[in-house]
């Protein structure tokens, strides 16, 4: 089903950069953003945000580089009972030119497959197309607009632009549309977020915080206007690479609604940083379709990083 796969590439596919908005208010998290501080001001720390390429970089490391990995995806009733478990391990192999999937062992459990082995559900379908491909895919290391296929739909494009680049103004402007909703710092949708800058300490590493969150006290009307409702980011001080991101989305209209937490982990393997842990728990419902509930983790680990 095309759109469920659009959901998933929405988060997980592909990157583009972001144009120029008026900048938003910006609150301050007992923190100090200046040039003699920090070496960049408020407003630069936010271009540096929206033209981020880190994350989309970690994920094309994950691509590129053999490691191994395992996951466990569940199936939820409708009262969040399991109803069906799917674990898989095995290695990414990569020769830096194409890479493929080895599966070392699958395990399935309850409401999974078919009698002719297909996935009862399409959440599976989805993950599998993004995390474990059935055929041989291209890698590289390189960044560029190419890595959109011509034959990607102008939703598909827009997807996989959101899901690593933050509050993009590049998706197709529909009015009133899931496209619109996407991009957090067109000027239209700054009044329904809160944008803030703070600190912590996370792995040892000393980060900054970029928060946007759908503004408190928002009337019904408006809060559904705003599809994002929260995006975290932690920024590495030395380099500026994104380690942590997590994501919140909810979308409610007549032929799809959607409830989707969504939280990346990033660590570092000489030198290159790569997503280790990949947290996913959501709801959707598409018309004429049964709605699925379903978590997804994926751990990957023993890096061949030369």
């Amino acid at each position: 089903m095309k759109i469920i796969s659009f959901l998933f590439s929405f988060l997980f596919l592909s990157e583009l950069i972001a144009q120029d908005t008026l900048l938003p208010m910006i609150f301050l998290d007992d923190i100090e953003i200046s040039e003699e501080n920090n070496g960049f001001s408020v407003e630069e720390f936010i271009e540096y945000v929206k033209k981020d390429t880190t994350f989309y970089m970690g994920f094309k490391n994950l691509r590129y580089y053999t490691h191994n990995f395992s996951s466990e995806l569940n199936i939820f009733n409708k009262n969040d009972i399991t109803i069906g478990i799917l674990r898989k391990s095995g290695l990414h192999f990569s020769n830096g030119k194409q890479a493929w999937i080895e599966l070392d062992s699958i395990f399935d459990s309850g409401k999974i497959f078919k009698r002719n082995g297909d996935y009862k559900f399409y959440t599976p379908e989805a993950f599998d197309e993004v995390f474990f491909p059935s055929d041989t895919i291209n890698v590289d290391l390189v960044i560029s607009k190419s890595d959109d296929s011509d034959e990607d739909s102008q939703n598909l494009r827009d997807a996989k632009t959101v899901g690593f680049t933050i509050g993009t103004a590049d998706v197709e402007q529909k009015k009133g549309g899931m496209s619109k909703r996407l991009a957090v710092f067109d000027v239209d949708m700054q009044k329904y977020y809160d944008y803030t800058i703070g600190e912590i300490i996370y792995n040892e590493k000393e980060c900054y915080t970029f928060s946007i969150k759908i503004k408190e006290n928002l009337s019904d009307k408006d809060i559904k206007k705003a599809l994002i409702r929260n995006i975290v980011s932690y920024f590495d001080k030395e380099n500026f690479n994104v380690i942590y991101r997590e994501y919140k989305f909810v979308y409610n209209s007549w032929l799809i609604s959607l409830d989707m937490d969504i939280k990346v982990k990033m660590d570092y393997v000489n030198n290159k940083h790569v997503p280790t842990d990949i947290s996913y728990r959501g709801f959707w419902d598409v018309m004429f379709f049964k709605p699925e509930r379903a978590s997804f983790k994926l751990l990957n680990s023993n890096f061949i990083v030369n």
